[in-house]
């Protein structure tokens, strides 16, 4: 699986979310206390865009019907990060 370049480190500090694309793709990043998750950015319920809802701990809150899932695994599909020279990339299928 590829890495893809997906943020800027600096441009996601502790308790922030961003949204990617690739493709028809869309991903969460979340930095949770200085760790970088990666999660699809589709909400399973209903389609709603992730990374545009809230994060609180290591939880996102859904914009559209305030669904509650957690980043650090087993709520959605995850996606391996790493962070080189302060880049942020996503390891994607």
């Amino acid at each position: 699986m590829p890495l893809v370049p997906a943020a800027l480190l600096a441009d996601l500090p502790p308790g922030s979310m961003a949204e990617f694309e690739n493709g028809d793709a869309t991903y969460a990043l979340c930095n949770v206390d200085g760790v970088i998750h990666c999660v699809d950015g589709i909400c399973p319920h209903a389609g709603g865009p992730l990374a545009q809802g809230a994060l609180h701990g290591s939880t996102i809150v859904c914009p559209w019907h305030s669904w509650e899932f957690d980043v650090r695994g087993g709520d959605l599909k995850s996606f391996p990060v790493t962070i080189e020279a302060g880049r942020v990339f996503i390891q994607i299928p």
